[in-house]
């Protein structure tokens, strides 16, 4: 099994896709330059000692018309034709020999040419039989022999041959540098695509998030009152309904301002966590869900980040059990341990199946719970909900802390 040809240009023939680089092309005019060069010394050289010097000149035309029409046909062809080529030059080369060995030198482009068309296995036998042809035909036209008119073809060969690997071997090199380049290139721009696409999602759930959390729920709170303004009750009190869907609607408009600004809920900046989700038991209490609420252990500064995923979780249990469970009482427990801090929050409602969850639902229903979790697992927390019919539901929301934690605090 033969291995298979390089696939390097050679000097003298180009590649066939037409688009050969530029050391490429200066590659191949040194290439004809050189058998220009050499031909013609060895034709000059030959006619001054021959008897009939149109015999080599004449040799010397034939050659360079072969080579040259040669090196632009097979120019885009390669494999076999290439080599039918090559071997015809070799036999016009031999036959130069025979009339003079000034037409020794040759050997060197042919040995460039053999060692760039020929698989290894074939390349080595002809190199050699070159570098014999051409130290022989040299001795005999010298009717002698001499170390020079030996080891000068020999060494020109083998130069001619290592100094071709070398070119193989650093051309390939450049070609795999740029292969993997423009490899790299590629993989850069699918990664800058798909970060972009990561961060629109990204940005799409935070404003999901926050619109649920914030105009959601207030909007769903203003339909509540605005609905039992409309039914029968004195006009006390459905003014005192209408002022609260106003301050509830004025709220959550100036909500939205702050969350697209990217700013973190005022009643947190204002007030602090703890206060924060004492005013939340109020509103929700407000709102006929009567509300209390508790706190336990060491009350310690917390991350903004982790106080806004707190709050939010505690505002999404008690909308749910406003608005789905029917509840009449609820309590919010904000817990302070050494390792973590919770929210816990208990209602008397109708209750449900938690493994029935799973995930937004196609009526638009689902999505709080998934959202809370998302966002606690943000900061490393999760949530953890208990609930059977006619049990009331617990919605415990935990997220660790320790000392680098609190060093983030108001961050």
């Amino acid at each position: 099994m033969t291995s298979p040809p390089r696939q390097i240009d050679p000097p003298g023939i180009s590649s066939g896709d037409g688009a050969a680089p530029e050391v490429d092309r200066h590659v191949l005019l040194a290439g004809h330059v050189l058998f220009a060069v050499l031909l013609g010394l060895g034709a000059v050289r030959a006619t001054v000692a021959s008897s009939i010097p149109a015999v080599p000149i004449l040799a010397a035309l034939a050659a360079a018309g072969w080579y040259y029409a040669g090196a632009v046909w097979v120019s885009r062809r390669r494999g076999r034709i290439a080599r039918l080529w090559l071997a015809g030059l070799i036999l016009i080369w031999l036959g130069l020999v025979v009339l003079s060995g000034e037409f020794v030198w040759l050997a060197f482009l042919l040995a460039l040419l053999v060692w760039h068309l020929f698989p290894v296995r074939a390349a080595i036998p002809i190199e050699v039989t070159i570098a014999l042809a051409a130290a022989i035909g040299f001795a005999a036209h010298q009717d002698r022999w001499v170390a020079g008119a030996i080891f000068g073809p020999v060494i020109g060969v083998a130069c001619a041959a290592v100094m071709t690997e070398i070119y193989q071997r650093l051309r390939a090199q450049s070609e795999e540098r740029r292969r993997l380049l423009d490899e790299l290139m590629r993989t850069q721009q699918t990664l800058a695509i798909r970060e972009r696409e990561a961060g629109r999602l990204a940005e799409r759930e935070r404003l999901a998030g926050e619109i649920h959390d914030t105009v959601g729920q207030s909007l769903a709170s203003v339909i509540m009152l605005l609905r039992a303004a409309l039914g029968p009750s004195t006009p006390a009190h459905r003014a005192q309904q209408l002022h609260t869907a106003l301050d509830t609607a004025t709220g959550a408009l100036g909500e939205t301002r702050r969350f697209l600004l990217g700013l973190n809920p005022a009643a947190l900046e204002r007030d602090g966590l703890t206060q924060a989700l004492r005013s939340l038991a109020d509103d929700s209490s407000a709102f006929g869900l009567r509300t209390v609420f508790e706190q336990h252990g060491n009350p310690r500064p917390l991350p903004t980040g982790v106080q806004v995923a707190l709050l939010r979780a505690a505002q999404e249990a008690l909308s749910n059990a406003r608005r789905h469970a029917g509840a009449d009482s609820a309590t919010i427990t904000l817990t302070y341990l050494d390792d973590e801090v919770s929210i816990d929050v208990v209602d008397d409602g109708v209750g449900f199946d938690p493994a029935a969850l799973d995930g937004p639902r196609a009526d638009g229903t689902g999505y709080g719970l998934t959202a809370m979790r998302g966002r606690l697992a943000e900061r490393g927390g999760d949530v953890t909900v208990e609930s059977e019919a006619g049990a009331g539901t617990a919605v415990r929301a935990t997220i660790p802390v320790d000392v680098g934690t609190d060093a983030e605090a108001g961050t």
